[in-house]
């Protein structure tokens, strides 16, 4: 009898054994699926620049709903923002496909919202994705990701934009 509850143990100890093993193998597959959905998808680059709100080229940024391109930062280029007392700061990639050459983002003509494709000088349109100006989040899709968003300060009249906290 002794034999056969050891064996009977031993048996259902294989059967816990493999179960862990399955249950660990799918949830570190799902792990993986959710981590590759979560990182950025742009490879690490670093944004530190300084935007002086009193020169001609930063004058829409002193009225609320004011914007203005930086090019030459971030990927293609950065789109600031003011909001109020607050200035956003996004990166003109497309989140879509952003290999692609027309993967530019610009601001509608309506100063409303920012559409993917590229003023020159009549709207080109790449993907018809569109994003809110408030906060870089998808309107309209194809694209299923927001704009890569970058952290600024506004100090002693002038703004500094970072790819890390300040």
């Amino acid at each position: 009898m002794a034999k056969k509850q050891a064996k009977d143990f031993m048996n259902t100890n294989k059967i816990l054994v493999v179960i862990a093993i399955a249950t660990s193998i799918v949830c570190a597959c799902e792990k993986d699926n959710n981590s590759i959905q979560n990182q950025d998808f742009f490879p690490p680059i670093v944004v530190d620049f300084y935007v002086n709100l009193s020169l001609p080229d930063a004058a829409a940024l002193q009225f609320n709903g004011g914007w203005i391109y930086r090019n030459g930062v971030g990927y293609r280029g950065i789109i600031i923002y003011r909001n109020f007392d607050n200035f956003l700061a996004f990166d003109r990639t497309c989140p879509y496909k952003t290999d692609s050459s027309c993967s530019f983002v610009s601001v509608d003509s309506s100063n409303i919202f920012m559409r993917c494709g590229q003023y020159n000088p009549n709207f080109n349109l790449c993907c018809a994705s569109e994003f809110y100006l408030l906060e870089g989040s998808v309107k309209k899709g194809p694209a299923n990701r927001p704009l890569k968003q970058y952290y600024v300060r506004e100090s002693g009249g002038q703004i500094r934009v970072t790819s890390f906290p300040q």
